[in-house]
């Protein structure tokens, strides 16, 4: 796949499209167990930062009993502003709204109820941060609606804007996985709701360099790929090699200058104004005093308002 480039994309180019941005968004990086999801975060913050600083753990490794990859991401995993720490955003002048990138486990490849009832609870701000998914996945399984009757509330500033479905260019394609995201993400309307949640969908084939492009099972691995997420390899798609050395290649700021654009469509689900207020409330308990403090002190000084009112209006003239 070659392309021609004439445009030169930055860390500082990228970080000044959101400098009028409003809010944050958040990029859900999906995938089977050992694709690359940890160590694409750890590329995506080294290229901007500039930095060689590893915020994911990385390494999924295989058991010595039944040959499977096992899980080192366990936990679902936000990495705030990039996972660009605090210090070094401010040396850089790094907008307040850049994206945040959340990872999580690897997922099997299958289409499930269970699974897909997962990634909805994630995608609508309703699963809090470092919380156990292989622990949700057994909640729900063995008592459905679990998930439900536990997290009943979203949190907007968790809710998922785009998905980056990493995958890895020496394995199968995740057919089945891909189509359950597809399913959440971008689900079709019905009479009951017309205008559907709209998820934008990005692709990216890690570990492109154990794999030879020549071949054409390789290349036909990258068309199903592309086929089955739905996208277009100009706009939305890209391939790598996850360098451990910090050396990146000019590849992944082009594709992140894709990824990290706030005008790239996104509807998320209707939710009314009461449903967010209690969300915030659920996600934050102790504000609920201070609300009450507040009120108490508002109630009192209308209070005395009143009654200073009321003494003034008996004094004889």
């Amino acid at each position: 796949m070659k392309k021609e480039y004439t445009y030169l994309p930055s860390a500082r180019k990228i970080f000044q499209r959101y400098e009028r941005a409003s809010h944050t968004e958040n990029i859900l990086l999906v995938g089977t167990v050992g694709a690359g999801k940890s160590a694409t975060i750890n590329t995506i913050t080294a290229a901007l930062s500039g930095e060689k600083k590893y915020r994911a753990p990385i390494g999924a490794l295989l058991s010595p009993t039944d040959g499977q990859r096992k899980r080192t991401t366990t936990h679902l995993m936000w990495y705030k502003g990039c996972g660009i720490d605090e210090v070094r955003r401010k040396e850089m002048h790094v907008p307040k709204y850049i994206p945040n990138l959340v990872d999580m486990t690897g997922l099997e490849n299958v289409e499930s109820r269970e699974q897909e009832k997962l990634l909805e609870m994630i995608l609508m701000g309703k699963i809090p941060d470092e919380t156990s998914i292989p622990a949700l996945q057994d909640m729900e399984r063995r008592n459905t609606g679990s998930l439900n009757r536990n997290f009943p509330f979203t949190y907007n500033p968790r809710r998922i804007h785009k998905i980056l479905f990493v995958a890895s260019a020496t394995e199968p394609i995740p057919t089945k996985l891909i189509q359950s995201v597809r399913n959440v993400a971008q689900p079709d309307g019905s009479p009951s709701n017309y205008n559907p949640r709209y998820i934008p969908l990005f692709g990216l084939l890690t570990k492109e360099d154990l794999v030879d492009w020549d071949d054409t099972d390789i290349l036909n691995r990258e068309r199903e790929f592309l086929q089955s997420l739905g996208i277009d390899e100009t706009t939305s798609y890209s391939r790598w090699h996850n360098s451990s050395s910090g050396d990146f290649s000019c590849k992944v700021l082009y594709f992140l200058d894709k990824l990290m654009s706030p005008e790239v469509r996104v509807v998320l689900d209707q939710i009314g104004i009461l449903h967010r207020c209690v969300g915030a409330l659920w996600e934050h308990p102790s504000s609920i005093f201070t609300i009450m403090l507040v009120s108490c002190f508002g109630c009192a000084c209308i209070f005395y308002v009143y009654s200073f009112g009321l003494n003034l209006s008996f004094l004889p003239l």
